[in-house]
This record gives structure tokens, C-alpha cells and sequence, in this order.
């Protein structure tokens, strides 16, 4: 609280910032109480200013009302004239605060609004009436907040004519009660997509009074997913080439393989089944590879103890002894993670001799888990070049098993990286997934 006995100095004290109230006096010798009121609210023109003074003049009384004076509070000897005073006092500097605290956060909401790349929205229940909208609707639809507000309907001019009826469905139903979201296309300087949410607002009666919502651009979403749908279409009819035009000349061959055993013994017949036998692994592994890295949409909680020792029996194990610590549930496409396991347990034999030990296990900081070997390492200059499609140091691999988990892992979102293990060998480490709580 401060007071001075200056009339004058008031105003410059309310243009520091620090008052909420203004009480003073109606006769002084330098100024009256209404100089003094002139003069505060010429620095700030909405702070309260009390009259608490002696004289009871309707004809002062009058002009102080007039003049705009927040109240009139005439002294007494009586005690409840300084009670009405400090009620009075109160109320203003409550109502002053709240307002001001009401500004800032409508400055707060309106800076939001006018920040964000989204379209906000609010219409009546019936959308006939648009009764707030942020200028992001010039850029995204063209149109200005004026001419909606005009014209509430015309924000319906620049939908694709193919969506019009689709996106009147969906308002339709958020105004029965329903929330919406829906995909269409604006036609604007260029085709674009966009995503509209609707969330329908209700009175105390459960009535619809009025929807509220956003609208973004989902046009580079769109595209990618058309690149995905193209891309999953080519890989499929990849697949379908691999799998039938290859493997039906194969059979023919495998089939007259047979008939020349039946006629002759011949080491040569031998090497011809080798092949035979490395053309259809081949074939199997370039299906995986086709169609493992497509994106991973569904996903469940996978016990990776259990996976791990599901794969671990789905291979030739030969001497090779595995050590896992993996008493864990991930988010993860279950077959999908399987084809990992395998493909990293039949890389380490493969790779460290049919008696290496793997082991499996998750990393120290929990980001993710581990698969190594006691086998031999991986050359530093060859490390760069172990998930390309076909490469290998083995002249009986494929090249295709560490593709193969590259491209499921990164399908999950994950990363993987290789560096030498703790026993001299090889170390995988997937990091990414998400761990569930058991």
C-alpha cells in the first residue's frame, strides 16, 4: 500500500504499474479529488478510483458519478463507514485483478490460435453460425475471417465436389452428438488433403449447442502413403514372380534331376542338386526380404524369452549353446521378430562354427536388447557393409539374413547397430522397442 499527501504525484505513482486502487479525498488545497481522478485515468484508464471524502454534496456527488468514478463513499464517524470502505476497496481490486488475469489469458488463447498450423473452429450445433475460426484458414483454404463469418457456408466452396457429400455426413453427425474425423481434398492454388476433427459441444441437458475443432494439412501423409501402397504393390508383384515364374522351372528341374538318379550315379547330379538346393534358399529369402520391410501396423505384447526360444527351435542348432536373459514383454509384430531371432541364430553359426555360444539379453540402460557370440568378429572395415542385400563373408550364405533383419527392425520403428561382443565375437543391439510392464 502506498500514500501520499501530493495530489499530484498520484498519477506519475499509477504509471509505475503497481496500483490496483486509487482512494482519495475530494477537497485539497492543490487539486480536487476529480483534478486527481483525471489525472490517473489519463495514465490508466481502467483503475478503480474511490471518492472517500467529507462532503456529501449531491451536486459533487453527481459530478463524480458523471466523471466515471468507480464509487462515492462519504466519511463517517461510524464505524461501518470504514467497513463499506475496505468492502468497496476489495471488490474493485478483486474485480481489477480477475480481469486482468482474464486478459492475459485471452492474449495467452489468441496468441495460441494465431500460432498453430491448424484451422480452429467453432460453430453452431447446426453449422449455420461460425462463431470463431483463426486466420490459418486463409492459407490453408483461401478464404479470409471475414468472409466466413459473412458467409459461414463457403467454407464448403473449396472442397473437392467428390467429398462434399462425405464431409456433410460427418458434420451431420457431430451435430447429433458423435465425434468426427474425416480425411477430403481442398481444392485451392493445388490439390491438397486435409484432417478434420469434430467434437460437438453440449449443454447441461446433453443438447448440442455448438461443435468445436481443428483442421491440418495431411497432404505429405497422404503422399507417403500412396508411396507405401505403390511400393508394397511393386514388392508383392515381385514376390508373386519369385514365387511362381521361379519356382516352377525350378520344380521342372528338381523333377528331372530325380529321373537322371534313377538312370545314372554321378557326383556331377550331386553339385547339380546343390544348386538346385541354393536356388530355392535363395528364392525363400529374397520372398522374406520382399515383403519383411514392409511398415509394421499391428502389434501385441510378445514375451522375448519365449520368442527367443521359439526361434532357437525352429533352427539346425548343431553344438551351438544359447544363454538368454530376456524376461520381457515388447510391443511387436510376433512373426515378424521370430524371422529376426532366427536369422541372427543361424548367423552366428553360420558365421562362429556350429559350437558358438550366443547369448541374448537387454541392454544396460534399457533401451533395447542384445544378441552376441563368442564366434569370430566382424572385420572394422567390413562393419559398414553387413546389412546390404547379398553381402556375406561365407561363400555358402546368401547375404540376405542380415538385410532381412535390418529391414524388420527398422519396419518397427527400431534401430540396429553392430560392434565386437564382450567374448571376442559379434554384437547385435536393437534399440527402440517398447518394454511393458509385467
Amino acid at each position: 500500500m502506498q500514500s501520499t499527501t501530493d495530489p499530484e504525484a498520484v498519477a506519475e505513482t499509477v504509471s509505475g504499474g503497481a496500483i490496483d486502487c486509487v482512494i482519495s479525498d475530494y477537497q485539497m488545497p492543490e487539486m480536487s479529488g476529480l483534478d486527481v481522478f483525471a489525472a490517473v485515468r489519463n495514465v490508466d484508464p481502467e483503475i478503480p478510483f474511490i471518492l472517500f471524502t467529507d462532503t456529501g454534496s449531491e451536486t459533487i456527488a453527481s459530478e463524480a458519478i458523471s466523471a466515471g468514478i468507480s464509487d462515492y463513499v462519504i466519511k463517517n464517524t461510524i464505524k461501518e463507514q470504514y467497513t463499506l470502505l475496505a468492502t468497496k476497496i476489495t471488490t474493485y481490486v478483486d474485480r481489477r485483478r480477475a480481469e486482468a488475469v482474464a486478459a492475459r489469458t485471452q492474449q495467452q488463447l489468441h496468441e495460441l490460435a494465431e500460432n498453430t498450423n491448424d484451422v480452429l473452429f467453432i460453430f453452431s450445433a447446426d453449422w449455420n453460425e461460425l462463431e470463431y475460426i483463426n486466420s490459418r484458414c486463409t492459407e490453408l483454404f483461401g478464404q479470409s475471417v471475414a468472409a466466413l463469418h459473412k458467409n459461414s457456408a463457403a467454407f464448403l466452396e473449396p472442397v473437392h465436389p467428390d467429398d462434399v457429400d462425405d464431409l456433410k455426413n460427418t458434420m451431420q453427425k457431430a451435430s447429433e452428438g458423435n465425434s468426427q474425423q474425416v480425411e477430403y481434398r481442398i481444392q485451392v492454388d493445388s490439390e491438397k488433403w486435409v484432417e478434420s476433427h469434430a467434437q460437438p459441444i453440449v449443454d447441461e441437458t446433453g443438447s448440442v449447442v455448438r461443435v468445436a475443432g481443428f483442421t491440418h494439412d495431411i497432404t505429405e501423409r497422404k503422399q507417403r502413403e500412396l508411396e507405401l501402397r505403390a511400393k508394397n504393390e511393386r514388392l508383392e508383384r515381385f514376390a508373386s514372380i519369385v514365387s511362381h515364374d521361379l519356382r516352377n522351372p525350378l520344380s521342372v528341374a528338381d523333377g528331372y534331376l530325380e529321373l537322371a538318379r534313377k538312370e545314372a550315379d554321378s557326383d556331377h547330379l550331386e553339385t547339380v542338386a546343390r544348386a538346385l538346393d541354393r536356388m530355392e534358399t535363395l528364392i525363400s529369402e529374397l520372398l522374406v526380404l520382399a515383403r519383411e520391410g514392409q511398415e509394421v501396423t499391428e502389434t501385441k505384447p510378445v514375451s522375448l524369452d519365449k520368442l527367443v526360444l521359439s526361434s532357437w527351435n525352429n533352427i539346425d542348432q548343431q553344438n551351438a549353446t544359447l544363454h538368454t536373459e530376456t524376461n520381457v514383454e515388447i510391443l511387436a509384430d510376433e512373426i515378424r521378430l521370430g524371422q529376426v531371432f532366427e536369422n541372427f541364430l543361424r548367423n552366428a553359426i553360420e558365421h562362429g562354427g556350429d559350437a558358438v555360444n550366443i547369448n541374448v539379453g537387454l541392454l544396460d540402460d534399457e533401451t533395447g536388447f542384445y544378441v552376441e557370440n563368442d564366434g569370430d568378429p566382424i572385420p572394422e572395415n567390413k562393419k559398414g557393409q553387413i546389412f546390404e542385400t547379398g553381402f556375406t563373408t561365407n561363400t555358402q550364405g546368401t547375404g540376405f539374413g542380415l538385410a532381412i533383419i535390418k529391414r524388420i527392425v527398422n519396419a518397427h520403428g527400431w534401430s540396429i547397430s553392430v560392434t565386437d561382443s564382450h567374448h571376442g565375437g559379434t554384437r547385435f543391439e536393437i534399440t527402440g522397442p517398447e518394454f511393458l510392464d509385467q
